[in-house]
């Protein structure tokens, strides 16, 4: 019995020590750039986990906002995140933010909401012509494709707010050199347009370079509309645990 008990003990000093994360809770709404809610399909991806750090919850949600384009999701747990919409006539609205990246928070019997919201704007697609064929590409998941069909908004002369609309479908299949490359183009026509640039940011975000991210967030967050500068707020906090953000 001695022996046993020894061994047991022995195998619980051996395995690995969990870091199991708190559930949080976190509320956003989708509307066309017109201001119009939407009712879309909407989801959380996840990109990695804490710091970086592989991830081992559950990795992807969808649910459907309401009639006032309002959503949220619970279970989303400390990492970095791919929210994106879904809604007929309508470009996927895309954003990446860290979420509790930095700061490791344990699990609770209560869970937490968080503070901050995820408002997001979508394309009427009719808008875009240019973007027809990519759209349907991504909608059958034929992802080299639509990175082919995308490259047209690499050439000269296109508008500014369909190359923003492209970078973002390269979010959305998690292309950050593709993206880059686009929203650097859109910044070139004009360098102050706010989709643009929290656009860079995210490709940066998708490309793991922190501190160009925490940047470029900081740039962006006073050129975004108002709702959205409470999480660009959260995210240049959280970023500034791994990065130096100023």
């Amino acid at each position: 019995m001695r022996k046993l008990v020894s061994t047991l003990v022995v195998l619980a000093l051996a395995a690995p020590i969990s870091h199991a994360q708190m559930a949080h809770r976190l509320k956003g709404w989708i509307r066309t750039t017109a201001g119009t809610p939407l009712v879309a399909r909407v989801r959380a991806d996840n990109l990695s986990g804490f710091r970086g750090e592989p991830f081992a919850g559950q990795k992807d949600h969808e649910v459907t906002s309401t009639d006032k384009g309002e959503w949220n999701i619970t279970g989303i747990e400390a990492g970095l995140w791919l929210f994106s919409t879904s809604a007929p006539d309508t470009i996927p609205a895309v954003l990446i933010l860290p979420v509790k990246f930095s700061q490791r928070q344990q699990v609770s019997a209560v869970g937490n909401s968080l503070t901050w919201q995820v408002p997001m704007y979508a394309y009427p697609a009719a808008e875009h012509p240019m973007l027809t064929v990519a759209l349907e590409l991504v909608a059958a998941g034929k992802k080299d494709e639509a990175m082919q069909a995308l490259t047209v908004a690499l050439g000269p002369g296109i508008p500014i707010d369909t190359r923003v609309a492209a970078g973002e479908l390269s979010l959305l299949l998690q292309q950050a050199s593709l993206a880059k490359t686009i929203f650097s183009l859109a910044l070139k026509d004009q360098p102050k347009h706010p989709r643009a640039m929290l656009g860079a940011a995210m490709a940066s975000l998708l490309g793991r370079d922190w501190e160009t991210a925490g940047k470029q967030i900081w740039d962006a967050r006073d050129l975004v509309p108002k709702e959205q500068r409470r999480a660009l707020a959260a995210a240049i906090d959280d970023l500034r645990g791994i990065a130096r953000v100023q």
